[in-house]
């Protein structure tokens, strides 16, 4: 069953956007894969009475809502590796060194294309992130009832951010990150 016709708004309070980072380097055995959470975001999907195919999605997070969660080992949260001013440095790097929310404030998807097959959805659209607009592909499916997961995966260097790098190099973070959504269309 796919998502029905209608209007819906989505914030933090009825649905969650992660981001994962996974770390690579010399040193990475010393560093965390993170989760983080965005704490400030709305997007909203409208399904006209055409169907999904129609559909027009549009997407913003608050740049400076990224919350550090725990650190991700193996695929399991690891709440217990991170301390409150391990995660309150992390959160202050991303800002100054990665994102820039004083500049570029907002990120943001519009879709151009909605695709749907057995409850799975490939949407195409423009995402604008640290002031540069690139195409991108989220793949989403339906849950439970009228609830859409997804994923997007992106490349920090094609929106001009140069991944995190620390100790000269030989700690980092990959060019790619993974944002997942689960939201809960009411």
């Amino acid at each position: 069953m796919g998502v029905k016709e209608g209007s819906y708004h989505v914030t933090a309070s009825s649905g969650k956007v992660c981001v994962y980072t996974f770390k690579e380097g010399f040193l990475s055995a010393v560093a965390h894969d993170l989760l983080i959470e965005a704490t400030n975001f709305c997007a909203d999907l409208h399904v006209p009475a055409g169907g999904m195919s129609l559909a027009r999605v549009t997407a913003e997070i608050q740049a400076n809502s990224l919350k550090v969660i725990c650190a991700m080992k193996d695929g399991l949260q690891r709440h217990d590796l991170l301390k409150e001013k391990d995660k309150a440095d992390i959160e202050e790097a991303t800002s100054k060194d990665v994102l820039h929310p004083d500049k570029y404030p907002a990120i943001t998807f519009r879709s151009i294309n909605v695709k749907e097959k057995d409850g799975a959805y490939h949407v195409e659209g423009e995402l604008t992130l640290h002031g540069v607009t690139r195409p991108a592909e989220i793949h989403a499916r339906t849950t439970t009832g009228n609830d859409l997961k997804g994923k997007l995966v992106l490349s920090q260097k094609d929106f001009g951010i140069k991944p995190y790098k620390a100790l000269l190099g030989t700690l980092k973070v990959k060019n790619e990150v993974e944002i997942t959504f689960d939201l809960q269309l009411k």
